[in-house]
């Protein structure tokens, strides 16, 4: 008898010690996914969005300066210009949402690989609208690496009204829509700081959501649709981002520095240390999960800088170790859009279709 009374409390105080031992976002004290927010907005987003309207004003003004006086001094002015412009951009294309999203400005910005005979045609016919969809491949930062590092990219601005007019008009483009998305962006972050749940229309779950896309997008569109993965391994260098400047490869290690420096919550510019994705795993007791993702991250930029040659030439030299980068890369996507996601209780909505 005292063992049968004692037997149901046995059952309930080693169910309550089980229970106690698994935690997800539903069980445990919950995170303060609206510090992240706050620290997102007011300490990445916005900053990077006035950096990356710095450049671009930067990019304007030297640009007008080398369309007056086109110079093979004020040509490297602008190509340096548009270097850093190009780089500010990986710090803000992951947040494809809200005010970013509704206007298109991703796509209007940084869509490549460039048509280049579309641009010719364009410039030729004299007349063009390049808000068109149409136009979306023939404007945006990756269209000036045709125009500043063509071959002889001098000869073609000089005396050449048409030319010159049309890459002005793709600068004074983006200009003009970055002005009005950081406008929009601080009208619109009191919503975003509040929007702290994980329904698929959450800004919370939409920063991952975006996080994790803008990953996979670098995997795929940055390295591996040009070394072949996805065409039987038959190489594409038309498919090199920045292919005339060789600057490919930079540009990827742009991309993934800054997811890392984001899942960790800091600032690119100051390496401020605020609260990001690492935080709200640590506080589900997922510190394993976290520190693998942050080897991942140092394991994937170390190889990247191990090339010596730009992407193309690596291509040609080296397939075996972008084979290796890509790897590195791809096994990080289990750990952020699986593990990591999973565990902030966030749906994926957005759709892979790379074939991996």
């Amino acid at each position: 008898m005292t063992f049968l009374k004692r037997f149901p409390i046995f059952i309930l105080l080693a169910s309550v010690t089980m229970a106690s031992s698994c935690k997800d976002p539903h069980q445990v004290t919950p995170f303060d996914k609206e510090s992240l927010l706050l620290n997102f907005s007011d300490n990445l987003i916005q900053p990077a969005l006035a950096s990356f309207q710095s450049s671009i004003n930067q990019l304007n003004a030297d640009y007008l300066s080398f369309q007056a006086n086109p110079t093979s001094q004020n040509l490297e002015t602008v190509r340096a210009s548009w270097k850093n412009a190009y780089l500010a951009w990986e710090t803000v294309k992951c947040f494809d949402f809200g005010p970013i999203k509704t206007s298109g400005f991703k796509a209007a910005t940084g869509t490549y690989p460039t048509d280049t005979t579309k641009i010719e045609l364009n410039i030729a016919a004299g007349t063009y609208n390049l808000a068109s969809a149409s136009n979306i491949d023939a404007i945006g930062l990756h269209a000036l690496d045709f125009f500043l590092y063509r071959a002889n990219a001098l000869s073609y601005f000089v005396g050449n009204a048409a030319y010159s007019n049309y890459a002005a008009a793709i600068i004074a483009k983006v200009k003009t829509e970055t002005d009005a998305i950081v406008s929009a962006w601080a009208a619109y972050a009191p919503t975003f700081k509040a929007s702290t749940g994980t329904e698929t229309t959450s800004a919370f779950s939409e920063l991952v959501n975006e996080f994790n896309r803008d990953y996979e997008t670098a995997k795929t569109a940055k390295l591996g649709v040009p070394i072949g993965k996805q065409s039987l391994g038959i190489q594409m260098p038309e498919y090199i981002e920045a292919r005339n400047s060789g600057f490919s490869l930079q540009l990827l290690h742009q991309n993934m520095r800054i997811l890392q420096l984001y899942y960790n919550g800091n600032a690119s510019a100051s390496g401020n240390t605020g609260v990001g994705f690492d935080d709200y795993l640590i506080h589900l007791e997922r510190e394993s999960l976290h520190t693998t993702i942050n080897a991942n991250f140092d394991e994937i930029l170390a190889k990247i800088e191990s090339f010596s040659g730009t992407l193309e030439e690596e291509m040609a030299a080296n397939p075996q170790g972008l084979d290796e980068l890509y790897n590195l890369i791809q096994a990080q996507v289990i750990s952020l859009k699986t593990d990591m996601t999973s565990s902030f209780g966030v749906l994926i909505t957005y759709q892979d279709n790379d074939g991996d």
